[in-house]
This record gives structure tokens, sequence and C-alpha cells, in this order.
């Protein structure tokens, strides 16, 4: 392997170890050690990787999602094994989101917050974007009621304003969405994507109006 190579390798490693511990000191308790455990080997497979395939024959098909199956089934397993951790279930929950499975992402965070974290800001979204997203046949939960929890533990929250605005508007109440619409709107930090998300309801809302 050229020096160049080494050298970017050895840069790359120092990017994603700044941004991973960037995003591990959000954490907290035993959450941070699981999860630092898990993007450590991440990181020394991903540095291996690199360096093997540059030594050997090794097959240029590899499948890098094997590698997050492999700390998908390590997490679930952890979890049989410390059915207790909420911390531990609520990464689990929210990996679960990300990746589309919303069924399982409803069942956790529906554990969770049925535990000691109920008035956890990210457990309550949590289970409102997953509610939404899995539409079970049964709710167990009234959303309107979340998302007036929500908002009194975190006013200006993003995302229980734009899913507020959302469900005030389904069940009717029209005036109670433009306000949390008009209320997000004014936030200077609201992404471009979502100024033109809240754009287009509030005008289809006045246009609906008229």
């Amino acid at each position: 392997m050229i020096t160049e190579q080494y050298l970017f390798i050895g840069i790359a490693s120092l990017l994603m170890t700044w941004g991973i511990s960037s995003f591990i000191r959000t954490l907290q308790g035993s959450a941070k050690k699981l999860i630092a455990v898990f993007l450590s080997i991440g990181i020394f497979s991903s540095f291996f990787y690199f360096n093997y395939i540059n030594i050997s024959n090794y097959d240029p098909n590899y499948n890098k999602d094997n590698d997050i199956d492999v700390v998908f089934q390590s997490l679930e397993k952890y979890l049989i094994d410390n059915p207790e951790d909420m911390n531990a279930k609520k990464v689990f929950a929210e990996y679960n989101l990300q990746i589309g499975n919303y069924h399982e992402a409803y069942q956790y965070y529906g554990e969770i917050y049925n535990s000691t974290m109920s008035q956890d800001i990210e457990v309550i979204i949590g289970l409102i974007e997953s509610t939404l997203l899995s539409r079970p046949e049964t709710l167990s939960y009234d959303l309107n009621d979340l998302i007036n929890q929500s908002l009194e533990i975190e006013p200006l929250n993003q995302k229980a304003l734009w899913f507020g605005g959302l469900i005030a508007r389904a069940s009717g109440n029209i005036e109670l969405a433009k306000e949390r619409w008009n209320l997000l709107i004014k936030n200077p930090e609201l992404p471009i994507d979502m100024q033109q998300a809240v754009n287009e309801q509030l005008v289809l809302i006045n246009s609906t109006k008229e």
C-alpha cells in the first residue's frame, strides 16, 4: 500500500472518530458504553477491511450491510440479556425507526414510555412518529395527549410542532394546526426542506378554507 493510501485511511479514521465521539457524548449511562463498544468494533472492522482489500485478493463484492446486521444482532442479543436497560432499548428503538422497522420501533418505544422514561421528549416523539408510520390497528396511546405532553416539556420542539400540526389537521382542528405550523416556521434553525414542507401545508390549509 502506498503512503498516500495510509495517509487517507488515517485521516478518514480520525474524522470518523471525531464524529462518533460527538454522538456518544449525547448519550448517557449504559447506552453510552454499549454504543461506544459497538462503534469501536465498527471502526476497527472498517480499518482492517480497507487495509485487507489493498494487500489481498479479497472479494470486491463484499456486502457492507453484513456489518450493520452484526451490530443489529449484537444489540438485540444484549437486550435479551438485559431487558431492563431502557437506555439501550431507546437506542435500539431509534435504530429500528431509522432503518424502517416501524412496527418494532413502535413496540420498543411503547415499552420505554411505560417505564421510567415517560418524560423523555425523545421517547415521546419517537412513540408518536413510530405510531404514525406503523399504523397499528388499535391505538394504545392518544396521539393528542402525547403531542400536548411533548409540547409541555419542550414548547418549540420541531418534530412535536410538525406532528402536532398534522394530527390537529387530521382531527379537523385547522386553527390549531395553523398555530403550531406558524410557530414552527418562525424557527430560524428549521431546515430548508422542513420550511418547504410547512409552507406547503399552510398554503394548502389557506386555499382549502377559501
